[in-house]
């Protein structure tokens, strides 16, 4: 399944970038994040929980800062296991940053997600709408911790 979005902050793109490395201040965007624990240069472990369909599910999500291009992009990969066996799922993300002005930067962001298990029966119209819902609440979190 891809999720992409695109959407603006009023803040340079420098502070975006530092911003969107930080895995502590970007799970306080994430919708359901529950908590962040750095393990490593560029790694980390999530527990975020969800809700699709008429299930609620909480992942441990390990990710991995896999690519940076300061100030213009950033890769990640990761994987997560469902809390009760519910399924798995491995994600690639691409961050691309772009200049619109000396205080306006354009995120553009497209990840690549694959899950398994007794999630993916509920099919992919249902999780692509959840993905986009999240998408937008994440983007607005962006918008309003940077503000």
């Amino acid at each position: 399944m891809l999720i992409s979005e695109t959407f603006s902050v009023a803040i340079p793109i420098k502070i975006l970038y530092e911003f969107l490395l930080d895995a502590k201040q970007v799970g306080l965007c994430i919708p359901g994040c529950e908590s962040v624990e750095i393990v490593g240069e560029n790694e980390y472990d999530s527990i975020i929980k969800a809700k699709v369909g008429i299930i609620s599910t909480k992942f441990k999500v390990r990710t991995l800062i896999e690519e940076t291009v300061p100030n213009r992009l950033i890769r990640t990969v990761g994987h997560g296991k469902e809390q009760r066996n519910l399924g798995q799922f491995k994600q690639k993300t691409e961050i691309k940053l772009k200049s619109l002005s000396e205080n306006e930067t354009e995120v553009s962001y497209q990840s690549e997600v694959s899950i398994v298990g007794r999630l993916a029966t509920f099919g992919d119209r249902i999780m692509k709408s959840k993905a986009k819902t999240l998408g937008k609440e994440f983007a607005d979190a962006v918008k309003s911790k940077l503000k």
